[in-house]
């Protein structure tokens, strides 16, 4: 109820839709009423806000979580998504041994990541999608080829899509 409550207030004030993220998570709740995906369609559905999915939170919340991170892209509302993210992430190894990735915008985006964005590209379509490097910039050459490979995801869904009609 507050997200919506503050959400609701901000779309009012501003008189514009906004994006929703999905975040990348480190820890859960021990008992919840709603998965993530299910808060994030049920303040969709309450707000009218569209939804901006992040493909890296996405992947790193699996892992995290030992979910298939593909389940959180079926679960939302295709028509909602306004906006895709990648990022790079770090990993680590937490207390008892696992695996553990933090997004932290400063790597590249992983091959794993950018399997996921085919994936979302292919069931959404085309959609604005934004990589984000916040720190530890590489040469703007490098920043070029992942907008790049972001750009011919985008081409080849839009083909197979027209293809297909």
């Amino acid at each position: 109820n507050r997200v919506c409550d503050h959400i609701d207030q901000v779309q009012y004030r501003l008189q514009h839709r906004l994006l929703l993220e999905n975040p990348s998570t480190y820890i859960e709740f021990v008992a919840s009423t709603m998965s993530d995906a299910q808060f994030l369609v049920e303040v969709q559905r309450r707000t009218g806000c569209a939804l901006l999915f992040d493909v890296n939170n996405a992947f790193v919340s699996g892992i995290n979580h030992a979910r298939d991170p593909w389940t959180l892209i079926e679960s939302l509302p295709t028509e909602a998504i306004g906006e895709i993210h990648l990022a790079g992430f770090a990993e680590d190894r937490d207390a008892a041994g696992n695996r553990l990735l933090v997004d932290h915008h400063g790597s590249a985006v992983d091959d794993a990541v950018w399997a996921l964005y085919e994936r979302t590209v292919e069931r959404l379509g085309p959609r604005p999608t934004l990589i984000e490097r916040d720190n530890e910039l590489p040469a703007l050459a490098v920043l070029e080829a992942e907008a790049l490979r972001a750009r011919q995801v985008q081409r080849a869904s839009a083909s197979a899509r027209r293809t297909a009609a």
